[in-house]
């Protein structure tokens, strides 16, 4: 469909690049405009960001990926959709209306937009009726008994829903809705029509992040065993359980303020945590926490913070949330009660601060792992081991950063007592197993394109293990000379496997053989290319090799003297001894000499 440039200008009227990428990720303000951590080449998880949103253009522009375009553009990357698919996204949020829309894409429009209003007069209706219901009284009770206070009610809009099964279809047939309509609403029995999903029930109203109420979630007021405790509005034309989260509206400013979430169990323990104070709780919809959730969360956050209940099925569902977190690329937490089951009957017990002092201690995600696992596996036998690893395995194949995946691959190496090179080989091979295939592009026959080899732009590790690649006969004098956990880069560390593996089983002398022992398509590819390359072909590859050894030892001392100083400011800010501060600068005096003979070394090559 083709667009005309008034509707273009009118969607850029109502919506600034900033509204449209504020739904997606973090905008951050400096002095000199709003920025993003880039999410096209880094993931969102730069430190530094690097992608500027210009006002006055509509545009964004990241300097250090050049990936640019306008909010459109944007659209269609993080949603990997068409231009005209981006158009309506952005028309249907602005509320201008397309020109040239189908019959169909109208009625669709209509009947979303009848939905919409539908869930609000009902919210508005529910709670009224628990408010002044005589009916209401039994709600009114538990929601005292649950020692939730009436702010708390307010602010949630929580309400009820009348006793009588035929009090809905009646009230609404009044209203004027179809029949047609009443039954893909969300509020009736698709196989009992007209009978209500809703009846004596304390009513949760549900808001996507742009605050309009899309669906409801229900406890039973008659506690009877024979009845389901919770029923959620099924999938509707505006609802989608997978990608919602149970009061996310009404901590997402909380979530942008801290950039951190707490994800808990269900709607009284993100109520109850609001309650106290901790007002970034959200909660899924009686279903395991899936990954369009975290990537929802992701948008705002950097951090989750996990608070399931202590049952297996809870220790379970955090296991595989850390995992889904750890891809996407957000740091997690664990969290804990002591005595009680969750957060809701610890608000009736102990109060709202005890609470918050409760949960202001938390486990980074990594640790939570280990402590359970050295729980489950005995790492005293081989067999215990090998299961600790397998263990780990999900989330150190979930970690993206390769600084960050080598400093758990070295701990998990520690605690194990198994190599590194060894954990390394098992995390590949699961991969494989998995059919894991690194993402390549195709053209309109399926034939793969691979990134060129450009060598002005590798890394000294992955030029070193190309160099090594094509004087195989050079490694195993070298393996003393550096460690796998040296090498920061992953077409590096996959090279490194393979040449291990030749050293270890004397295979892989021919180039073919060689190169069917790498997995990886690109980097097989690389390594091909190397081949051909002169640039690796030269009469003293050793020459090479020691002075991008000096450039890696280089690093790993800048790295320490940066780990050092770090330490200082620390020892300074508690007060450590004097002799413990002197010893600490002895060590940042010997390790800068050494840093800067190696500096005038590489020089004088």
């Amino acid at each position: 469909m083709a667009f005309s440039d008034r509707t273009i200008e009118e969607i850029k009227s109502k919506l600034s690049i900033v509204d449209v990428v504020s739904s997606y990720t973090q905008v951050l303000q400096r002095n000199n405009g709003f920025w993003i951590r880039c999410p096209f080449h880094g993931g969102g998880n730069e430190r530094t960001p690097s992608c500027k949103l210009n006002l006055e253009r509509g545009s964004f522009y990241c300097f250090a990926c050049q990936e640019h375009g306008s909010m459109f553009d944007f659209v269609m990357k993080m949603d990997k959709v068409t231009f005209p698919e981006a158009v309506r996204t952005l028309a249907s949020r602005a509320c201008v209306v397309l020109e040239n829309e189908t019959e169909l894409d109208v009625k669709k429009k209509e009947i979303k937009n009848s939905l919409f209003a539908l869930n609000e007069e009902m919210a508005k209706t529910f709670h009224d009726f628990l408010m002044t219901g005589q009916e209401a009284q039994d709600a009114r009770d538990y929601i005292a008994r649950r020692k939730i206070t009436q702010d708390t009610v307010e602010k949630f809009n929580l309400g009820y829903a009348p006793r009588d099964p035929k009090w809905l279809y009646s009230h609404l047939k009044k209203q004027g809705y179809s029949d047609e309509f009443l039954q893909e609403s969300g509020f009736f029995s698709k196989k009992s029509f007209p009978y209500p999903l809703f009846c004596n029930r304390l009513m949760f109203p549900v808001k996507n992040w742009q605050g309009r109420v899309i669906a409801f979630g229900a406890r039973d007021l008659t506690f009877r065993d024979d009845t389901p405790k919770y029923i959620n509005t099924p999938e509707t034309s505006v609802y989608s359980k997978k990608h919602n989260l149970y009061g996310f509206y009404e901590a997402l400013e909380t979530i942008r303020t801290e950039h951190r979430a707490i994800v808990c169990e269900g709607n009284f323990d993100a109520i109850s945590l609001h309650q106290a104070g901790i007002t970034c709780a959200v909660a899924p919809f009686g279903t395991a926490f899936t990954s369009e959730q975290a990537s929802l969360i992701a948008r705002y956050a950097d951090r989750v913070d996990l608070l399931f209940d202590t049952d297996k099925a809870g220790s379970d569902a955090t296991v595989k949330a850390i995992t889904m977190l750890q891809e996407k690329g957000i740091e997690s937490h664990v969290l804990t009660l002591d005595r009680y089951k969750d957060a809701s009957e610890y608000l009736e017990k102990e109060g709202p601060q005890a609470l918050k002092n409760t949960l202001s201690v938390s486990t980074d995600a990594f640790k939570y792992l280990v402590t359970r696992a050295l729980y489950l596996y005995n790492t005293r036998t081989p067999k215990g081991k090998a299961e600790f690893v397998s263990y780990l395995t999900p989330f150190l194949n979930a970690t993206t950063s390769a600084v960050e995946r080598d400093a758990y691959i070295r701990q998990t190496a520690e605690l194990t007592g198994v190599g590194e090179v060894q954990i390394t080989s098992d995390l590949a091979q699961s991969l494989r197993q998995e059919g894991y295939r690194p993402a390549q592009r195709t053209d309109e026959e399926g034939k793969k394109h691979f990134a060129p080899l450009r060598i002005s732009s590798i890394s000294p590790d992955l030029y070193m293990m190309l160099m090594f690649a094509n004087h195989r006969n050079l490694f195993a004098s070298y393996t003393k000379a550096f460690r796998f956990g040296d090498l920061k880069d992953k077409e590096a560390q996959i090279i490194y496997l393979a040449l291990e593996s030749v050293r270890r089983e004397g295979e892989g002398k021919t180039d073919e053989i060689f190169l069917s022992l790498i997995a990886d398509d690109q980097v097989r590819n690389d390594v091909a290319t190397s081949f051909e390359l002169p640039e690796f072909r030269v009469e003293r590859p050793e020459e090479v090799i020691n002075e991008i050894l000096d450039r890696i030892a280089l690093r790993k001392k800048e790295e320490n003297r940066r780990l050092i100083l770090m330490q200082i400011r620390q020892a300074e800010a508690e007060g450590f001894t004097e002799e413990e501060l002197k010893e600490l600068l002895n060590e940042k005096v010997s390790i800068d000499s050494e840093i800067r003979l190696l500096s005038e070394k590489l020089q004088n090559v």
